[in-house]
């Protein structure tokens, strides 16, 4: 994985330096996380002298996060650091997060499932009808197939909502157990407080002005600008490795197909007969191939004996409002064929603006 992506070059060091030098560069950015390999459940970034917590998928981007502050951004273990305030159990982040997977398996699940739903539909009107023959030979394949894996996705959709539904009981229960808990410690912390009124204490105070020194991180990155991102974590010989993508306005926009190479060889992508070359951890941005609601095909090429040769084909299905990461990564074993990780994002319908927004400042509310 040394090859694959960028490495950690941020000592702690240099980072304790950073948090006390007021002359040092500030930014201003938005970004997304994703993990390329197993998901970091319990883990946060440092905002100043707080660290916010952030579990990292590796099924789907994160919400879009804010951060003010130096330049290095620094990512740590939530859980390891001095907890000052209560927090919230790990039994909850991790239930929330099974919850989430769930549902995604359960959407991408129910899409296939129409979708196949309407392939098999066309190749047996089309076959009554006399019109098979003119359905490609690949539509006809999958078409054949599609009755039986309709049955595999319906299992699937159930047992994934099933498992969404049981992570949420079980997500409701903690989090009755966690505010019980929280009030009993208020409470005794209360009844201390009252006693410690009364008795006095030799304790030293402790020094307001002693020096904040950060927390070990598992992974930093240094944001060259202000903007917008996509941070991308992979393992690493100690903690994480992160790759970022900038995320401007359009750089990657949706409808897009952002292609990432990671199987160390220079490979081709191929829409419609244009190829596009890109070089070993290199990244090339595939716009909306074909028009919207069609299906598009994509071929890999990687480099064989005898020039070139098709290591995947991607099919998709082209939606306006879904933009797709798709990692090429070497396949084990060996060959000019590849594999490949595809993340969808949809994009989320823009926030409805509140009609009373104005009444809480001063103004007059909407009327009804």
């Amino acid at each position: 994985m040394r090859f694959l992506l960028a490495s950690l070059t941020v000592a702690t060091a240099s980072l304790f330096a950073q948090a006390n030098d007021p002359a040092a560069k500030k930014v201003d950015v938005k970004f997304r996380v994703l993990s390329f390999d197993a998901p970091i459940l319990g883990s946060g970034f440092i905002e100043g002298r707080d660290a916010k917590r952030l579990d990292i998928s590796n099924d789907f981007l994160s919400g879009e996060q804010t951060y003010r502050g130096l330049a290095t951004i620094a990512f740590v273990m939530v859980d390891d650091l001095e907890k000052k305030l209560p927090e919230v159990p790990a039994e909850i982040i991790v239930a929330n997060g099974r919850r989430s997977a769930a549902l995604e398996r359960a959407r991408k699940a129910s899409e296939e499932y129409a979708r196949l739903s309407k392939l098999s539909g066309l190749a047996k009107s089309g076959s009554r009808e006399g019109r098979a023959g003119k359905m490609s030979a690949s539509d006809l394949a999958e078409a054949e197939a599609a009755q039986a894996k309709l049955g595999e996705l319906s299992k699937i959709m159930a047992e994934s909502n099933k498992e969404a539904d049981d992570a949420q009981t079980e997500v409701n229960n903690r989090q009755r157990d966690h505010q019980q808990a929280l009030s009993d410690a208020k409470a005794a912390k209360a009844g201390k407080t009252k006693t410690a009124a009364k008795t006095p204490t030799t304790d030293k105070p402790k020094d307001p002005k002693a020096p904040y020194v950060p927390p070990t991180p598992i992974a930093s990155y240094t944001f060259p600008s202000d903007g917008k991102y996509i941070l991308l974590f992979a393992s690493a010989d100690k903690g994480k490795r992160i790759m970022a993508i900038e995320d401007k306005e359009g750089s990657f926009p949706f409808g897009s197909y952002l292609y990432i190479n990671l199987t160390g060889v220079p490979v081709e992508v191929r829409y419609n007969g244009k190829s596009t070359a890109i070089a070993p951890n290199g990244r090339a941005l595939i716009n909306a191939p074909v028009a919207n609601d069609n299906y598009a095909q994509g071929e890999v090429l990687t480099p064989g004996e005898d020039g070139f040769q098709i290591g995947y084909i991607a099919r998709t299905y082209q939606q306006a409002d879904v933009r797709t990461l798709f990692f090429l990564l070497p396949n084990q074993g060996g060959g000019h064929s590849i594999n490949i990780k595809g993340i969808e994002e949809r994009k989320q319908p823009d926030p409805v603006p509140d009609p009373n927004a104005g009444a809480a400042k001063g103004g007059k509310a909407a009327g009804k």
